[in-house]
């Protein structure tokens, strides 16, 4: 059985697509919806806060290097400290003495002499 060239039956290849298509459509807008997760990392002093407790992390402990820096009135960025190994230690060679970079800094074995 042919169809006539002027029939407005939908043949299968349309309903086929259009089903694809909206198929495409719906999982676009699901994925659209979706929130993103809470990837920032909280800390406290030298811990990261996590849902199993406390961890003392590198990166927080050079968080609280900036933050310690910038309560003298440093213009010092935690970025600058995590990506410049330089800047760290010429902030804890400089306020070392300070009880809050207590773990956070290094520390150095005292010359006698």
């Amino acid at each position: 059985m042919r169809r006539s060239l002027g029939s407005k039956e939908p043949t299968m290849r349309q309903s086929l697509g259009s089903n694809l298509t909206s198929l495409v459509v719906v999982a676009l807008l699901a994925i659209a919806s979706l929130k993103p997760a809470d990837a920032s990392v909280q800390c406290q002093g030298n811990f990261q806060i996590t849902k199993y407790g406390p961890i003392d992390t590198p990166y927080c402990e050079e968080e609280q290097i900036a933050i310690v820096a910038q309560s003298y009135g440093w213009h010092v960025s935690a970025s600058e400290v995590h990506n410049d190994p330089l800047k760290k230690v010429y902030v804890c060679q400089v306020l070392g003495s300070d009880a809050r970079l207590k773990g956070s800094c290094p520390v150095r074995a005292k010359r006698s002499g």
